[in-house]
């Protein structure tokens, strides 16, 4: 399963398991993702699967 290490707590977090928070502006959509354990944003997920 492909899995995103979090850079401040240094977990391996499952790509099911992480944060997400979608907000529409004028610009269309645009997505957040969190760390379910240490709740730091994760940035640059799409291209840390591993």
């Amino acid at each position: 399963m492909p899995a995103v290490q979090c850079r401040t707590c240094g977990r391996d977090v499952a790509v099911h398991e992480i944060e997400t928070r979608t907000r529409t502006s004028t610009r269309g959509f645009e997505t957040r993702y969190r760390c379910p354990y240490c709740g730091e944003e994760m940035r640059d997920v799409k291209t840390r699967i591993v």
